[in-house]
C-alpha cells in the first residue's frame, strides 16, 4: 500500500508539473514573461502560488525547461544540427525541405506561443532579445548559408556571397510567418505566399 502510494504521488506530480509548464507558456505568450508573476501560474491550474516551488525553484526555472523542451523539438523539425553541405541535388530538394521546416514552426503550438512570447519581451529582456535574435535570425543564416554554399561548391547554385543569398531566401518567409503569428486565419494563404517565394527563388538561382 504504501509503495502505490509513492507512485500515485509521483504520477500526480507529473501531471502538475506539466499542468504548470502549458499554463506559464499560455500566460507568457498572451502577457509577456515580465507580467506574468508565479501565482497567475500557479492559479490558472487551481493550485496556491507557493505550491508551485514544488515543482520548480521560481519562474526562471519554468522558462528555462520550457525553452529546453522546445529546443529539443525545434532543433530536430528544424534539421538545425549535424552537416549542411551537399545536402541537397536539386531547387526542389530544398524545395521541399523548407516547406517541411515551415509547417511545422507555423503549426506546433509550442514553438508559436514561444515566438510570441519572444516578440513581446525581445525589447524589455536583454536575454530574450538575445534568444529572439539566435531564433529568428543567427540559426536560419547559419543553416541556409551551408546549404547554400555546398549547393554552389556542387554547381546547383549561382556563386554569388552565400550571406546574401541566405539572407535572400529566408528573410521574406520569416516575415509570412510573423504575419501568421498575428493573422492565424491567413495560414493558408502564407504558407501559398512562401511557397511562390520558393519557386521564385529556385527559378531564378538554381541551375
Amino acid at each position: 500500500m504504501y509503495e502505490n502510494k509513492d507512485v500515485d504521488d509521483q504520477s500526480t506530480s507529473q501531471t502538475t508539473r506539466e499542468r504548470l509548464l502549458e499554463a506559464a507558456l499560455n500566460l507568457f505568450s498572451q502577457k509577456g514573461y515580465s507580467a506574468t508573476s508565479v501565482d497567475e501560474i500557479a492559479e490558472s491550474i487551481g493550485i496556491k502560488g507557493p505550491n508551485i516551488y514544488k515543482y520548480f525553484k521560481g519562474k526562471e526555472a519554468l522558462f528555462e525547461e520550457l525553452t529546453r523542451l522546445t529546443d529539443i523539438s525545434y532543433k530536430k523539425n528544424m534539421d538545425f544540427e549535424g552537416p549542411t553541405e551537399n545536402k541537397f541535388k536539386n531547387g526542389q530538394e530544398l524545395k521541399e525541405y523548407s516547406m517541411r521546416q515551415i509547417k511545422f514552426t507555423i503549426s506546433d503550438d509550442r514553438v508559436k506561443k514561444l515566438r510570441k512570447m519572444s516578440t513581446i519581451e525581445q525589447f524589455r529582456n536583454d536575454s530574450m532579445s538575445k534568444q529572439t535574435t539566435l531564433h529568428q535570425f543567427t540559426n536560419l543564416e547559419n543553416l541556409f548559408v551551408g546549404i547554400l554554399a555546398g549547393m554552389m561548391e556542387d554547381g546547383i547554385v549561382e556563386k554569388c556571397d552565400p550571406k546574401d543569398l541566405a539572407l535572400e531566401l529566408f528573410a521574406p518567409t520569416s516575415l509570412l510567418i510573423q504575419l501568421c503569428d498575428r493573422e492565424p486565419d491567413r495560414e493558408a494563404e502564407v504558407l501559398d505566399r512562401i511557397e511562390r517565394h520558393l519557386d521564385f527563388f529556385i527559378a531564378h538561382y538554381c541551375k
